[in-house]
């Protein structure tokens, strides 16, 4: 039970990005699992979405089934299946690579809709009940609206440099104690660049304090058991 309460600490993630507009964005995981469930290069190609995005949206196709598949092989796991285990972890190698080699196989993940009559969504309503798969799911839907964003403003302009979606600044607070910075190259040139880094920094120090307090309150449950 302890090293469970633990898995579910996730590491806190702060990133200044600047936008052109803020939306209010709801999380519900069986739209966001569909969504990502049909990328494929024909439906972004259908879809007129940008081509020089269209191997990041297949990206996130590529890492849902990789964390289904994960979890079918995991004793531990609610969705553990035995009988895949062989076949799932030939298939690893290439599931783990970024190149489109994983597109030739095929999908382990259960549809959104059925296709079929004699198929339920019973088992597309187990998977969003695992909390280790919508934990996953909630860090591809972030990536998939940023790839959104970005694709409507290329779509709208001719020139790649007027996008502003782009994050300038990223740290991400680990449970191991670790602290990784990252900075765009981009965030040099701009004439506001102190005051975002400010910014971030104020993000980051907010950030820090709510994570130390969620591990102190996780630690204090366990300590209770």
């Amino acid at each position: 039970m302890k090293h469970n309460l633990l898995e579910n600490i996730t590491a806190v993630e702060i990133s200044t990005v600047i936008v052109e507009e803020i939306v209010d964005e709801v999380f519900i995981p069986w739209e966001v699992y569909q969504a990502i469930y049909y990328l494929s290069r024909s439906y972004l190609k259908q879809s007129g979405i940008n081509l020089t995005l269209g191997d990041r949206y297949l990206q996130l196709r590529r890492q849902l089934e990789l964390a289904y598949c994960l979890l079918l092989i995991d004793p531990s796991s609610q969705l553990y299946n035995r009988t895949l285990v062989s076949e799932i972890k030939r298939d690893l190698p290439v599931l783990t690579q970024r190149d489109c080699e994983w597109e030739t196989i095929s999908t382990r993940l259960p549809a959104p809709i059925p296709n079929k009559r004699y198929e339920t969504m019973s088992a597309v309503y187990k998977l969003l009940q695992d909390r280790q798969f919508v934990n996953v799911l909630r860090q591809l839907d972030k990536r998939k609206i940023a790839l959104d964003r970005r694709d409507r403003i290329l779509r709208s302009s001719s020139s790649t440099s007027n996008i502003t979606d782009t994050t300038y600044a990223q740290t991400s607070l680990q449970l191991d104690g670790k602290i990784i910075n990252r900075y765009s190259q981009a965030i040099l040139g701009r004439s506001d660049r102190d005051l975002l880094l400010q910014l971030h920094e104020q993000s980051t120090t907010a950030g820090e304090q709510q994570w130390r307090g969620l591990v102190k309150f996780m630690l204090s449950l366990i300590a209770r058991q």
